[in-house]
């Protein structure tokens, strides 16, 4: 085992990563830094967790900066010594905060030219609290569980955003101009089901 491998079993042995075949899941997380275009620069990984696929990313594509964020104090912590660990701290900083602040903050609207998600909520929550971190052009790569899972082209549209392609798992969303209004400061996904226009 690598380096990395042994910093997300750590993440797994005290529960910040599910309890399935660690491999598995390295694997899956390494498609979400295969779907990323060779011209991204600036990565936002939300709902990082114990680490996947944040810090997969940040292991494979040396040529990305990554911004790792999650709303617990105790998987910033963890992904704190973990980019310690793998030698990457000129490259990635890790950021404890909610994402309905984030894509409110001039600072980090548009500062992306990528996003990852992978399990972090519905497909319609995700959409509007992540495409706002996103700059126009930029892409969202999230994890879908499958055909089921609603993206629907209505609601994404009012994110000015589109889907550009769906793979084994992933879907890639293109961002567009969000609208201000987005994210709204609760959590209540409203985007897809009539909520503002």
């Amino acid at each position: 085992m690598g380096p990395l491998e042994l910093l997300l079993a750590e993440s797994q042995r005290i529960g910040l990563i599910g309890p399935g075949d660690l491999g598995t899941a390295i694997g899956q997380a390494r498609a979400f830094a295969e779907a990323l275009p060779p011209d991204v620069r600036r990565l936002v990984d939300v709902g990082s967790g114990g680490g996947l696929p944040g810090l997969v990313v940040l292991a494979d594509r040396p040529d990305i900066d990554v911004t790792l964020v999650d709303r617990k104090e105790r998987s910033c912590d963890v992904l704190r010594r973990a980019v310690r660990a793998l030698g990457a701290m000129d490259r990635a900083r890790v950021v404890l905060a909610d994402l309905e602040t984030l894509g409110q903050d001039p600072v980090w609207r548009g500062a992306f030219d990528a996003a990852t998600a992978r399990g972090v909520a519905s497909p319609a929550e995700v959409a509007e609290l992540v495409l706002p971190l996103v700059r126009p052009g930029g892409i969202l790569v999230v994890s879908v569980a499958g055909a089921g899972e609603a993206w629907p082209d209505d609601g994404l549209a009012r994110l000015g955003a589109t889907v550009r392609r769906r793979e084994a798992g992933l879907m890639v969303v293109e961002a567009g101009d969000c609208p201000s209004v987005f994210p709204r400061r609760r959590r209540v996904p409203a985007v897809f089901d009539g909520g503002p226009q």
